[in-house]
């Protein structure tokens, strides 16, 4: 299998101004509106053409409190478009990062309920419980190596507010990322063995049975630790950092496959060191 070890760029403090012409509370009101109401937006940059990265990111930080605020929880983080496939799917050619939450946490064996979305599709990758703080400009992937205290398989539903995929980066950081559903799996012990295998690892998607997808943990960054390093890097540029028992998404290995409501998926490891996970979509 041909890998692309898409190389992670340096972290960019943040530096520019925000946008005038639309306010970022605007925006994020907007983003909120579309979610609960199932109803997406047009490109962001057609509503605010002075939105840029750093006011994309503010966006993604008032939708954060706001979520906070209304009793949700943080439990983690997610590193997007880390690999080649994703970043030529969607056209977007720079990794980004959003907040995952409890409200999108589906365990081994549940359910996803598409009905709740937009435009969902699935995407197979290798997740990471945190052991210990991580921080810092020049967070390597030997430093998060050391930091991390479990793998495992997950599966990420990722959903658009923004109508069609129609997407640039500007658009799906102020969106979280795209975030939509986490499904968490089994985790185990990350053991030095384990840690140095998972370039090699191969996931696997089923849908009913039939493999749909499938990719090379090597795709993400050439090492998913390689991703765990980048977060680290990108939060410490926004006074932010990793912590104890946080979990983590590295990206997926593969394009993304439209979710089916009445399917029934599974994300299998090649070597079977990480437990295979099942989820049902109505």
């Amino acid at each position: 299998m041909q890998r692309h070890d898409t190389a992670a760029p340096a972290a960019v403090l943040p530096a520019s101004r925000p946008p005038s012409d639309v306010g970022l509370s605007e925006l994020a009101a907007l983003l909120r509106q579309a979610e609960a109401t199932r109803t997406p937006l047009p490109p962001l940059t057609e509503l605010c053409a002075g939105l840029d990265r750093d006011g994309a990111y503010a966006v993604q930080a008032i939708n954060s409190r706001q979520r906070l605020a209304r009793g949700d929880r943080m439990v983690g983080r997610k590193a997007g478009l880390t690999s080649l496939p994703m970043q030529q799917q969607l056209g977007v050619r720079e990794p980004h990062s959003g907040v995952l939450y409890q409200s999108m946490v589906v365990n081994d064996g549940g359910t996803v309920l598409s009905g709740e979305l937009i435009a969902p599709r699935v995407e197979a990758e290798i997740g990471f419980v945190m052991g210990r703080a991580l921080a810092g400009s020049a967070v390597t992937v030997d430093d998060a190596d050391a930091a991390v205290a479990q793998v495992l398989l997950m599966a990420e539903v990722m959903d658009s507010r923004i109508a069609d995929w129609r997407i640039g980066l500007v658009d799906t950081v102020a969106d979280n990322a795209s975030a939509g559903r986490i499904v968490v799996g089994q985790p185990v012990d990350a053991t030095p063995e384990l840690l140095r295998s998972l370039r090699d690892e191969c996931l696997e998607l089923y849908a009913d049975g039939r493999r749909v997808a499938m990719g090379l943990g090597a795709e993400v960054f050439g090492d998913p630790l390689e991703a765990v390093a980048w977060l680290a890097r990108t939060l410490h540029a926004h006074g932010s950092a990793l912590h104890p028992g946080e979990l983590l998404l590295t990206g997926s290995v593969h394009a993304s496959v439209p979710l089916t409501p009445g399917s029934r998926l599974c994300v299998r490891s090649g070597t079977g060191r990480l437990p295979e996970l099942t989820v049902t979509v109505r």
